[in-house]
């Protein structure tokens, strides 16, 4: 029996209870001579005995066999329960055998048997009268207990009774010792287990995890813990230095932590050294006390998370706080300083978003759209001025231009004075393209204008003076040249009669170069009579409009409109926009002249070939300016060109028509006036587009 239970463990067969007790049994049945065998073991969901296995028996047989143990009188549960084999002599027909094992014993012609219990020796105490009995709760999970039913075909005795005690008796060790064996493989396999699924938790934790006991020593450490703590033979001298390091410096921190003996959760840091790039690592370490209960050990468990870029990062935050804050300061040291600028600055600038709302303004702007009284006059005068500008806003974001100017009627809030404003309209953009708001900045053109009409005015005024006086020049000039001519004639004549040793010929030469120096200063005079303008291309609309723009204020408060139909595929010509500006402007205030009352002066532009007879056959261009006023008589008519020539006593020179048909006819064209009395006067300026011929220029 030793032999084969020793065979069995070598073998590690322990693996149910046929594979130990069929060994046994066929060893007992030998010897005994016996020829059946049937095993039934406790089964603890069922609460019975089962039939397991047999010898001489089919197996179909033994499964049906069941035995209750709640059958009190059942000799079989009796034996389980007394410990001690029994011989039956006719269980077959005995009623108190369970029917299932009476139908099986009945199936296999089975007669007389003995019964010897299968119970572990540690399930079995000691009773007073020196015999094992069954200990309390045998029947727990785990616990092998059962029968065994022996048989032969010539019938049992009481001999092979007392042959079964020493075989139940082994049979028990047999069982106890399997139990333990079980017991014994089953807690280490559970503590392999238990052991993998803690290796794998530690693993499936991100950050370098370690258990080390009341020394410090590590007992458990995962993946990302060795690369920081353990080295081998075949790393680096440098690797193993950092190694070392890492170890030393955690154990110091380790022990001063423990010293603090505080048992919650503390979260510390402690700094290392890669092992691989040898930099400094900051790892924010989660320290938790435990306690193995099974061997009373004391110990720590420390999480490190690697928190170095997380304090570079908060290092490089406060640098960048630190350079906000600098560039916050700039900036309102800025803003303040552009604030003080835009105070200062006499246009008014707005900004607007992009649903035409103001956004800003400076006090220039505030005074036209914000007034300091609120009265109901000047209230409604900065809503209509917004309005106003609004619209003018709309129209400028038609064009796609980026930058744009044109020009808006506004009202002073405090005089109701009208304003002309040129508008300079900028779009802002963002990092994307995206138009996020724009910039405007105003200007008031119409003393701009004013200051340019008086201007041009005086400079009429005074080439008028310079006109008149250059025209009296030359006709004293022609009038003294006539008799002077006549004067170095005689003088030549009286050179070819006087010889040149003569005691008066030094007269005579005298009178000679004095008279040529008339001359030459006599043509001098004609000569700054003649000065001419350098000519360029010219844009002859741009010029009416100009010319129309400066006196436009001027003639509104005289109520009198002006109204443009300028042809725009009026070709440039070639001539002195300056000049020409001074005739257009001449004839505007003319026009403003005659109707005292008000009305309207038409200017019209047209391009064409020319009918006049001086310049008949050539590309030219027209202007007619046209007015509602009271018209020329005929007898004035004739005069007006002439100069000193005036209609208005008192006023001006009488110059101005004068002058401006010299500059007309200077360009190479012609002026001509329509007038009725009544219903207006018309002037028609024609010019050549090649300007004045080469040789009138040269004049």
């Amino acid at each position: 029996m030793a032999d084969v239970l020793e065979r069995h463990e070598r073998a590690g067969t322990f693996r149910d209870p046929r594979e130990t007790l069929e060994p046994l049994l066929d060893e007992l049945l030998r010897t005994l001579g016996l020829e059946k065998a049937l095993v039934l073991l406790y089964d603890e969901s069922r609460a019975a005995l089962v039939g397991t296995f047999g010898i001489g028996l089919s197996d179909a047989v033994v499964r049906d066999v069941v035995v209750p143990l709640a059958s009190g009188d059942d000799p079989i549960v009796a034996v389980l329960r007394s410990g001690h084999p029994q011989r039956l002599a006719d269980p077959a027909h005995d009623d108190r055998v369970a029917s299932s094992l009476r139908e099986a014993l009945l199936k296999t012609g089975t007669g007389s048997l003995v019964a010897a219990p299968l119970r572990s020796t540690t399930d079995r105490a000691m009773g007073q009268d020196g015999k094992r009995k069954p200990a309390p709760g045998w029947e727990g999970r785990g616990d092998w207990a059962g029968v065994v039913l022996l048989s032969r075909a010539s019938g049992v005795t009481a001999t092979d009774l007392d042959a079964l005690v020493p075989f139940a008796r082994e049979a028990g060790e047999v069982l106890s010792y399997r139990r333990d064996v079980a017991m014994l493989q089953e807690t280490s396999e559970a503590h392999a287990i238990e052991k993998e699924w803690l290796w794998w938790m530690a693993n499936g934790v991100g950050d370098a995890l370690l258990i080390t006991d009341s020394n410090n020593d590590i007992i458990l450490q995962n993946r990302r813990a060795e690369l920081l703590f353990r080295a081998t033979d075949e790393d680096s001298a440098g690797k193993r230095r950092a190694v070392w390091m890492n170890n030393f410096l955690f154990t110091a921190a380790l022990s001063t932590w423990n010293l603090e003996r505080t048992g919650a959760t503390r979260s510390r840091e402690v700094t290392l050294v890669d092992p691989i790039e040898g930099t400094e690592l900051i790892y924010e370490v989660i320290t938790t006390p435990a306690t193995n209960f099974r061997v009373g050990m004391r110990g720590t468990v420390s999480v490190l998370k690697n928190v170095t870029e997380i304090r570079h990062i908060g290092e490089e935050l406060v640098r960048g706080q630190e350079r906000l804050e600098t560039a916050e300061e700039e900036v309102r040291t800025e803003r303040d300083r552009l604030d003080l600028i835009l105070r200062n600055v006499p246009n008014a600038i707005i900004v607007v978003d992009n649903d035409n709302q103001i956004i800003s303004m400076n006090p220039a702007a505030e005074r036209m759209f914000k007034p300091e009284t609120t009265t109901p006059r000047s209230a409604h005068t900065a809503v209509a001025n917004d309005a106003r500008f609004t619209s003018f806003l709309a129209q400028l974001r038609l064009d796609p231009a980026s930058s744009q100017r044109g020009e808006v009627i506004l009202n002073d809030p405090r005089t109701d004075e009208r304003l002309d404003m040129e508008v300079s309209a900028t779009e802002v953009r963002d990092s994307r393209g995206a138009v996020i708001a724009i910039v405007s900045v105003m200007q008031d053109i119409g003393r701009l204008r004013e200051l340019e009409r008086r201007r041009l005015e005086q400079v009429l005024f005074d080439s008028e003076k310079l006109a008149a006086t250059g025209r009296l020049a030359a006709s004293i000039a022609h009038e003294i040249n006539n008799p002077l001519e006549a004067v170095q004639n005689a003088l030549y004549l009286l050179q070819q009669r006087i010889a040149a040793a003569g005691s008066d010929r030094e007269y005579l030469d005298i009178a000679v170069r004095e008279t040529q120096r008339m001359s030459r200063i006599l043509r001098q005079m004609l000569g700054f009579y003649r000065q001419a303008e350098a000519v360029s291309d010219t844009d002859v609309n741009a010029l009416i409009e100009e010319a129309a723009g400066l006196v436009g204020k001027r003639l509104r408060e005289r109520g009198v409109q002006v109204v443009r139909e300028l042809d725009a595929r009026l070709p440039r010509i070639r001539a002195s926009a300056d000049q020409l500006k001074q005739v257009v402007l001449n004839l505007l205030l003319n026009a403003a002249d005659s109707m005292p009352k008000g009305g309207t002066i038409t200017v019209l532009t047209t391009a064409g070939g020319a009918s006049e007879a001086e310049v008949v056959g050539r590309a030219a261009v027209q202007i007619q300016v046209r007015d509602t006023g009271d018209g020329i008589p005929d007898d004035v008519l004739a005069q007006i060109f002439e100069p000193f020539f005036s209609t208005k006593p008192g006023k001006g020179t009488g110059l101005g028509l004068w002058v401006s048909q010299g500059i007309v006819q200077s360009h190479g064209g012609t002026m001509r006036v329509r007038s009725r009395i009544g219903r207006g006067t018309t002037f028609t300026i024609t010019l050549p587009v090649e300007g004045p011929p080469i040789d009138a220029r040269a004049a």
